[in-house]
């Protein structure tokens, strides 16, 4: 799951942008040769994620510092030191500013807003002064006035396309980043006040609760009444009937731990995610019910799995977690080989448990259903609503650089379900620096997601003067697999004309992009390791 995805609890089109491309179209009747592929659902194996998702990639993820897992690493350490006796966070390594600011420098995957609500949390760990340390650290990553015009932005006119859940908690996060660079009385009153009446009608407990904390800090006091209501029998239901990070919060709602909610969350203390994890300790802790503390035992609780360097910095999860994004990349290699039929137990089990998990953050609902759909898949009633989510998404009427992010995840998911073109223009894409007949790889990816979305008169327009054979021949030798993929099906949309001694050639072209412990399944250059999205672009030239 995406780490933002479980702060956010967002709708899914940020995420389907990141890699998804388009489908193959036909051109005219060829004859190819026979492609490799009849081990690919066998060696997804490889890609298996521990959380049964795909993988982006066979590379095991590194032990490197990270700001998500600092933020909330630091916090779940500094209650644990709490917890065993101690009065304040002072157990925790210190943690110096120039290393923080560096992190959070080089996150470009969160906003300026987000990376500096990382960072007051990163700082919350530590104690005191919160507020001037988080300022010298944001001004000395360069990110102090972007971060705090975006939070202000935001809080004063949200994003139009977020749904309530999305918009609550992005609200909350940029509220208490806010307070915690000293900013919050230039956040009007009134939009405090929405906040809070958005607070008592949001459907789950995590942004809730974040929006009632976020507004106590600036004194106001908010409840979150719809998600209280029915508490009870939501958390009676079982371990299965919430999950852990949802039932962790309405704990801290309620401030009330029942024995059952105890016996459920002490499990997911050992949980890839420090943010889960940093939740599940505190619900632990909350005092039991009539007195009885079935949180009293928050003294001889697991120490945490995660550890503080000596520098205060925490490194990314050892688990090797596959993503939704990864796994539709995997579909789509499935499909385009013909081997959606012989689809891994594990992906069909996973896959069709989310779609019955009531407790599916929206944030993975598009992509679920999107992957459902690609495999031919009745995966429950999460992937169905995934599916009329797409339907009601609206593309932008016209591409630009601020919303190419959620115009390619729109025209994506349009494109998966067969919901037309839509009314959208986009420009002349770009070409490649001293060739004008050969474009740029975001212009083929854009020209690829138009065509399969059913917009073939702007992709072709898009295509006319290039060369797009040459250049996937020419990006194959220098060693770039997705750019020869999309060139060649822009190619197929455009009508251009594609020798027969390309298919011939394909096989033995791309030889030298297998992974040499799993041949089907291909890197993105010579010699690399598999990845789900180069697999994907092969079996696209393949197919």
């Amino acid at each position: 799951m995406d780490r933002r995805g479980r702060v956010l609890v967002a709708v899914g089109v940020a995420a389907v942008t990141a890699v998804l491309g388009a489908s193959v179209f036909g051109g005219g009747p060829v004859d190819r040769p026979v492609p490799p592929g009849g081990a690919l659902a066998g060696q997804l194996d490889a890609l298996r994620g521990a959380n049964d998702l795909v993988r982006a990639t066979r590379t095991d993820v590194g032990r490197d510092p990270a700001l998500y897992p600092t933020a909330y690493g630091r916090l779940e350490a500094a209650l644990a030191t709490r917890h065993r006796g101690g009065a304040d966070a002072r157990g925790v390594p210190g943690i110096r500013p120039a290393p923080l600011a560096d992190l959070a420098r080089s996150d470009v995957l969160d906003t300026p807003a987000w990376r500096a609500h990382y960072v007051c949390l990163a700082l919350r760990g530590t104690g005191p002064a919160v507020s001037g340390g988080a300022v010298a650290v944001l001004e000395r990553a360069g990110l102090r006035k972007r971060a705090g015009r975006e939070a202000l932005g935001y809080l004063r006119a949200p994003d139009a396309t977020d749904d309530a859940l999305t918009s609550l908690a992005t609200r909350a996060a940029f509220l208490q980043t806010l307070t915690c660079l000293g900013r919050d009385g230039e956040v009007p009153r009134a939009t405090v006040r929405a906040l809070a009446a958005d607070t008592a009608r949001a459907g789950q407990a995590v942004p809730a609760l974040y929006a009632v904390e976020a507004l106590r800090a600036v004194g106001v006091r908010a409840r979150a009444t719809r998600v209280l209501r029915g508490a009870d029998a939501r958390l009676a239901a079982g371990c299965t009937g919430a999950d852990p990070i949802q039932r962790a919060a309405l704990t801290l709602l309620r401030q009330r731990l029942t024995q059952r909610t105890y016996d459920c969350l002490v499990p997911s203390l050992s949980d890839s995610d420090t943010q889960t994890r940093w939740l599940v300790r505190r619900a632990l802790t909350v005092g039991g019910e009539g007195g009885d503390t079935a949180g009293g035992t928050a003294g001889s609780l697991p120490e945490p799995i995660g550890r503080v360097r000596s520098d205060g910095l925490v490194a990314k999860s050892p688990a090797q977690l596959g993503t939704l994004t990864a796994t539709y990349n995997a579909a789509r290699a499935l499909t385009a080989s013909a081997q959606q039929k012989r689809t891994p137990y594990w992906l069909e089990r996973r896959l069709t448990r989310m779609g019955s998990d009531t407790g599916l953050e929206p944030s993975d609902r598009l992509l679920l259903a999107m992957t459902c759909h690609r495999l031919a898949l009745t995966c429950g009633p999460q992937a169905d609503m995934g599916a009329r989510e797409a339907a009601r998404l609206r593309v932008p009427t016209r591409l630009t650089a601020e919303n190419e992010r959620r115009w390619y995840g729109v025209m994506a998911a349009r494109a998966e379900f067969g919901l037309g073109c839509g009314r959208t223009a986009v420009d002349l894409p770009e070409r490649e620096a001293g060739d004008s007949t050969a474009l740029s790889a975001r212009s083929l990816r854009i020209v690829v997601v138009l065509a399969d979305a059913g917009c073939t008169a702007q992709a072709e327009r898009l295509t006319e003067g290039t060369h797009l054979v040459a250049q996937a021949r020419e990006s194959l030798r220098e060693g770039d697999l997705p750019t020869a993929s999309d060139a060649v099906q822009a190619a197929l949309v455009s009508e251009q004309s594609i020798p027969q001694d390309l298919w011939d050639d394909l096989p033995g072209l791309l030889r030298r992009y297998r992974d040499t412990r799993f041949p089907d399944l291909y890197a993105s250059s010579p010699g690399g390791t598999a990845s789900a999205d180069a697999t994907r672009a092969a079996y696209y030239l393949l197919a």
